[in-house]
């Protein structure tokens, strides 16, 4: 998924002054009311308060009182800038946080003390991260404001963004644009966090895990698909995945080999069956299709006879050929142009007695030099 912040920094994040309606939803939600946080937040308060347990008493001021919503956690150590800048490579849409100097790639506005980086595929979340301005003076405590900030009262309130609460400037409520004597949510914030999940009031959370959970990886949406390359991701479900079935644009194309080492989503999920051992993957030429825009859709089947999709788009930059089997029909036949620091363009490019003009871009996840396009 290309990866596109939600909200301007300035509604995403709370500063010590501002404007004090009902509360106000952002849109998205997450899917089934089921979020997984790494709250890896090494060190302490000089008076012992553990970071990592007061951002898990944080989330679960939202998830023990409101139906529907189903928040764990893992300690991963995951970094919340992953994704976001070049020396800490995609993490697989891992939802973390941490105390950062800057706001990931960009500097921290005045007075903004803490950010919630926010993305949605449709109308679900895939991925929120919380990032604390370590240039503040922190601290965990209940009541009035002192010189130190009250890590705690914040996270409480970005949690409450990552969940898909905006800010509320009218009732008293934690999720207000500033900082004041609130430390818990009111009876307002409850009311729209359980508007989104709780199924008493129609919102789109369950009491129960789902069935059956999947993830697409690779290709993502923001990926070009070109010539050999994996097809992977992970599947898990309550009761044995029995088959992970492939197809493309509506048409069955194969079944997926599954089973894979995946401690990171057992770790995640560990009520799962066999999550540790929940990835699939298979090799597949994208030059057997015609270029441009195409749809992937996975079917997991369980053996209780459940079924789940998931589907995703894509695009396929293709030679001539589905399979250039001659290396000596390749050559490069101009410069190359740096068109800025990963991104580089092969000018002229001969295959199979054809000339093209090859964009080439690097790829955190994959870890190498993708074909974006193909001219």
């Amino acid at each position: 998924m290309l990866k596109q912040c939600l909200l301007p920094l300035a509604a995403t994040c709370i500063a010590f002054s501002g404007a004090s309606n009902a509360f106000k939803l952002l849109g998205p939600s997450w899917e089934d009311g089921n979020v997984t946080y790494d709250t890896s937040f090494p060190g302490s308060t000089p008076a012992g308060h553990n970071w990592s347990s007061a951002m898990r008493q944080a989330a679960s001021k939202w998830g023990d009182q409101v139906e529907g919503l189903n928040i764990t956690f893992t300690n991963n150590g995951f970094h919340a800038c992953s994704g976001y800048v070049d020396e800490f490579p995609e993490d697989g849409n891992q939802n973390a946080s941490g105390f950062y100097h800057r706001a990931c790639n960009q500097d921290f506005g005045e007075d903004v003390i803490a950010v919630t980086y926010s993305f949605n595929f449709g109308s679900f979340y895939t991925e929120s991260d919380i990032i604390f301005n370590s240039s503040e003076v922190w601290s965990v405590y209940d009541g009035t404001p002192q010189s130190a900030l009250d890590f705690r009262r914040v996270a409480v309130h970005e949690f409450g963004h990552l969940i898909g609460l905006d800010h509320e400037e009218s009732n008293s409520a934690i999720m207000a644009p500033f900082i004041g004597s609130i430390f818990n949510p009111t009876a307002d914030d409850l009311n729209g966090a359980r508007d989104i999940y709780s199924p008493a009031t129609g919102g789109g959370g369950s009491s129960s895990p789902p069935t059956i959970r999947a993830s697409i990886e690779e290709p993502s949406p923001s990926q070009t698909a070109s010539g050999i390359t994996n097809i992977r991701g992970w599947a898990i479900g309550l009761n044995a995945i029995q088959r992970v079935a492939l197809f493309i644009d509506d048409k069955f194309a194969a079944d997926i080999p599954y089973g894979g080492d995946r401690s990171d989503v057992g770790q995640s999920f560990p009520n799962y069956q066999n999550a540790d051992r929940s990835g699939f993957s298979m090799i597949f030429n994208w030059g057997i299709l015609d270029p441009g825009e195409h749809t992937m859709e996975i079917k997991v089947y369980d053996n209780a006879g459940s079924v789940h999709s998931e589907r995703t788009n894509f695009t396929v930059q293709a030679f001539n050929t589905a399979f250039v089997s001659d290396p000596n029909s390749v050559e490069i036949l101009s410069g190359v142009t740096i068109t800025d620091p990963r991104t580089i363009t092969l000018d002229r490019v001969r295959v199979n007695n054809e000339e093209y003009r090859v964009i080439l871009s690097w790829n955190t996840a994959s870890q190498k030099w993708d074909i974006r396009e193909i001219d």
